[in-house]
């Protein structure tokens, strides 16, 4: 852990989060790998893939927050990146439901809104893009706080802020949100960890001990509450909490070994990079796709096994994110010069 550095994280940001939607990908397949040694246990705990995402998310912002002296620009730019792809994937989607009796209208004009996550409905199409907008809005406010304070006392406190909330909201109806608030840790301490590359500090002895420490303890606890208090994981938000200490010196960890077989050029990772531009894209497709396939054989009444439904679903998932990402650069291009560079800051 010694030889690790904080700035792998950034310098394969991009293929973590590569890696990172390909486990999500694996949690939200419909093949059971659960006899599979290894990859079973990956597919149960494939929804940490998040974890990820929220930790380089908050290790990107750090960055674009720096370079904006105003919050509104900053704003602006967060909308740019997620808005033109995630509204028209949302419509698309919400309409066919529509159309096909599974949603009244109403429930798309909230999906569209993203008040249908924070309304709790059963309809909801996501939670990740609601949730990463509010950390979009609470940023300027931590950054505030994150620069005249200690940084690390001010982390603490978002995260003490977090896990409190958590707690509060346990056992209660509104514990649908916990899938969020007990995730507000990690993305404040990707925005610490942007902070040490920016001050190029390095991953001490110490500190590799304790990250050691905490990926241990993180996955016997995952282990435990699995095992142990299974009834209680949904309502309490249990199978999340460990992830709080599993996500960084997994990171850690992960980028440590891309770059050292990138060191010894085994490989570039061409299609961890394209899964990681793509990451946004995958995400909003891939678990709907896999719906529609599989209302497709059931409806046809297809001879077509869960395997070769899952592959098929990996491919169309792939090839429409891929147009998906192209049209939306285009169009943003051509209705503002300037935007795609702007959105990728």
């Amino acid at each position: 852990m010694n030889k690790l550095n904080y700035k792998a994280i950034s310098t394969y940001r991009t293929q973590l989060m590569g890696l990172a939607i390909l486990w999500v990908m694996l949690y939200h397949s419909t093949v059971d790998f659960s006899s599979v040694p290894v990859l079973g246990t990956l597919q149960a705990y494939g929804y940490g893939g998040v974890d990820i995402f929220l930790l380089v998310s908050g290790l990107g912002l750090y960055y674009a927050y720096r370079k904006n002296t105003s919050t509104v620009t900053f704003y602006q730019r967060r909308l740019q990146r997620i808005l033109p792809t995630y509204l028209p994937v949302v419509l698309i989607f919400c309409l066919l439901y529509w159309g096909m009796g599974e949603m009244p209208f109403t429930d798309v004009l909230l999906n569209m809104t993203t008040l249908s996550f924070w309304l709790g409905l059963d309809s909801r199409f996501d939670w990740y893009v609601p949730a990463l907008l509010v950390l979009y809005l609470l940023t300027p406010l931590f950054m505030y706080f994150f620069r005249e304070k200690n940084k690390l006392v001010t982390v603490a406190v978002a995260s003490l802020i977090g896990l409190l909330l958590s707690v509060v909201l346990s056992g209660t109806p509104l514990s649908y949100l916990l899938i969020f608030t007990i995730r507000i840790p990690i993305f404040f301490v990707g925005v610490w960890v942007g902070y040490l590359i920016d001050q190029k500090q390095a991953v001490s002895r110490v500190n590799g001990m304790l990250y050691l420490g905490m990926l241990l303890s993180g996955v016997v606890l995952l282990a435990a509450t699995q095992k142990y208090m299974s009834e209680y994981v949904w309502s309490y938000g249990l199978w999340w909490y460990p992830f709080i200490l599993i996500t960084l010196p997994l990171c850690l960890l992960t980028a440590g070994g891309l770059h050292w077989a990138a060191e010894r050029k085994w490989t570039r990772y061409p299609f961890f990079t394209f899964c990681g531009t793509h990451s946004l894209e995958i995400y909003l497709i891939h678990e709907r796709v896999l719906k529609i396939l599989a209302d497709l054989r059931r409806s046809l009444e297809l001879p077509v096994n869960d395997f070769v439904l899952n592959a098929a679903g990996i491919l169309l998932t792939l090839g429409l994110a891929f147009v998906l990402k192209k049209a939306v650069t285009g169009f943003s291009a051509r209705i503002k010069p300037g935007t795609t560079a702007a959105a990728a800051s």
